[in-house]
């Protein structure tokens, strides 16, 4: 299946007793995929990752690509720190079902560029499946050089990078990439959503599109048709939700506001913790300013 459009950075839900709630995670899939979005990004950063153990990584995996039935392309989360860790896992989630892979930078040490190139492309020809670099240097310390990708593009199966590192100079390095290699860019800021559409990005892997994708669906097909004044619109209406994420440590705010909508997403994995009541104020006036119905 081809990977464009909205992919949304799925929210993993969990019980109140911190346990996989992999019932919830049907419903939400089942929820995003009639709203349209055209792909699922689970187990990223917003899925909470870090705070997964592979077996729920797989389960979890398993659970969404049951209720996908092949009608989006489901992205699995397989980047772990070190290489063999990395291979193993993938090879599990290829027995899940996963349609593709991404693969983020490993975290707390730092490789050179070179390691990291070796570590890329060791893992991605040991798994007949395609992979999507994840570049995150704001949460992994570690960058993704666009020179490093550039070699990594001649990489059979590594298809293409999803790029969150926010500074749009090194996604525009990316898209020169891919326009002279079988090499897709995947933005994975929020705020250069339209801004990456427009320079040749492929997709965006939205957080926001958890709660808003009708807005940001809308938006991608006003940019393909070419009305850009109206996706310029539905681009400035997402920022009344990410200003209140920012509120609290990922992904404390979106849970919260999906249950409040109707949709379980249950709680944060400690040591984050769930917003206060203050916070709940702001995603009240949030909600309220989309006109989406909620419970407290």
């Amino acid at each position: 299946m081809e990977i464009k459009g909205i992919i949304t950075a799925m929210v993993t839900p969990f019980n109140e007793d911190e346990s996989l709630d992999t019932d919830s995670a049907k419903k939400m899939v089942e929820w995003l995929i009639q709203k349209g979005v055209n792909g699922l990004f689970i187990a990223g950063t917003n899925g909470e990752f870090h705070l997964l153990s592979d077996d729920e990584k797989v389960e979890l995996t398993k659970a969404v690509v049951e209720t996908a039935k092949g009608r989006v392309p489901v992205i699995a989360g397989a980047g772990c720190c070190g290489t063999q860790h990395s291979i193993e896992l993938s090879k599990r989630l290829v027995e899940a079902g996963a349609d593709a892979l991404s693969l983020v930078t490993p975290y707390y040490l730092v490789p050179n560029q070179e390691d990291l190139y070796e570590h890329f492309k060791t893992i991605a020809e040991s798994v007949n499946i395609p992979f999507l670099l994840y570049n995150i240097p704001g949460q992994t310390g570690c960058k993704i050089e666009p020179e490093t990708a550039l070699h990594l593009a001649d990489v059979k199966n590594i298809i293409g990078i999803k790029d969150s590192g926010g500074d749009f100079d090194t996604q525009l390095a990316y898209i020169e990439i891919s326009k002279k290699k079988d090499f897709i860019v995947l933005n994975g800021s929020d705020s250069l959503m339209l801004k990456s559409f427009k320079a040749g990005a492929v997709g965006s892997v939205a957080a926001t599109s958890n709660v808003i994708p009708e807005i940001e669906i809308e938006l991608y097909n006003d940019f393909l048709k070419g009305d850009l004044e109206r996706a310029q619109y539905q681009r400035d209406l997402m920022d009344t939700l990410r200003m209140a994420l920012k509120k609290c440590v990922a992904p404390a705010v979106m849970k919260k506001t999906l249950n409040m909508m109707g949709i379980r997403a249950g709680i944060t994995r400690r040591p984050v913790r769930m917003p206060e009541d203050d916070v709940v104020e702001v995603i009240k006036e949030m909600l309220d300013t989309y006109k989406i119905p909620y419970k407290v």
